[in-house]
């Protein structure tokens, strides 16, 4: 069963939150062999295809785990979209929310989907279920830079794409939770930084909350070759608290959230490993939670990591330059 709780920010306030993923066909894209190049998430998908009636008691399970936490936040993966009715019938959409709206402790509700597959018809019929929960759409943007976009992620999407689901979300009476990727393959640290600062200005409009997903390594993917290769690095810890501390500060009321999956891994975003880099993701999983940017004023533990990954950041250094000890 692949469902858990954890703390959270739950619409603005610290909560307790209920990840659930849902074992459906997956993303169409990966289907039809145009998946994004970092994403093995489809590959999870079910050897046999589940049922509706089987996904609906799936659910129900899954939030029997969060009947004893006080304020809840709901958040639906399904490793493809949440609104494409090959994976998710309309009716069987509805139902959950009515199985989610039934717990008086749910105070937010979050799907996820790519661009194209948002539709007025299908979000309006949702927010009017959700009432008076937080309910946001999630939407893997990405980049905010066509060019980054395809040959970096394989996105299949453009920013205009963006722009015409989140008024979408917005005109269905829905908020928008926007993913951004922290460090596309084939730039320097210096290069990854601009571009996301860049999409955070450009998204701003269009968003209620950002997500901002530091890259890690996952297996069978075009980035998983790279990284054994030597020609790609997921980013530095250092990297992403320099990016969400701008972007709370820059921001006026926006939730800034970020779960550094892996954190201190080589896999996942990292500095040099060991207590600096658990240090360094209990604080951003703290940030995430409260929004108090202070858990991001860190100091270097010693070692000099931040003084190595400030020479590359100035410098422009690609990941092939660096030295072993820093990969």
């Amino acid at each position: 069963m692949t469902y858990w709780t954890a703390e959270d920010n739950v619409a603005g306030k610290p909560g307790r939150a209920l990840f659930v993923i849902l074992p459906t066909i997956g993303c169409y894209r990966y289907r039809i062999g145009k998946a994004c190049y970092m994403c093995a998430y489809p590959t999870a998908a079910p050897a046999r295809k589940w049922s509706q009636k089987e996904l609906l008691e799936y659910l129900q399970k899954a939030l029997q785990t969060a009947a004893g936490y006080e304020r809840v936040a709901v958040r639906i993966f399904t490793s493809g979209s949440f609104l494409d009715d090959s994976e998710l019938r309309p009716e069987t959409r509805r139902e959950m929310f009515r199985l989610i709206s039934r717990m008086e402790n749910v105070r937010e509700i979050v799907v996820e989907s790519r661009s194209e597959l948002v539709r007025y018809e299908a979000v309006r019929e949702l927010a009017e279920i959700a009432g008076d929960r937080h309910f946001e759409v999630a939407i893997g943007l990405e980049t905010a830079n066509d060019d980054v976009a395809d040959v970096a992620i394989n996105k299949g999407n453009t920013f205009a794409d963006f722009v015409r689901a989140a008024d979408t979300v917005h005109s269905a009476g829905a908020y928008v939770k926007t993913y951004l990727l922290l460090k596309p393959a084939f730039m320097s640290e210096m290069n990854a930084i601009e571009d996301v600062k860049a999409s955070i200005i450009k998204a701003e409009p269009y968003t209620d909350t950002f997500s901002i997903n530091p890259t890690n390594v996952q297996r069978g993917t075009l980035y998983e070759r790279l990284w054994e290769k030597r020609e790609y690095r997921p980013p530095w810890l250092w990297s992403v608290v320099e990016v969400l501390r701008w972007a709370k500060e820059e921001l006026d009321g926006k939730r800034v959230l970020c779960d550094p999956v892996g954190a201190g891994s080589k896999r996942g975003p990292h500095n040099v490993g060991g207590e600096e880099d658990r240090a360094i993701g209990r604080a951003i999983k703290a940030f995430s939670t409260t929004q108090d940017v202070d858990h991001l004023r860190i100091e270097d533990d010693g070692k000099g990591s931040r003084r190595v990954w400030e020479y590359v950041v100035d410098r422009g250094l690609l990941d092939w330059q660096l030295g072993e000890d820093w990969f």
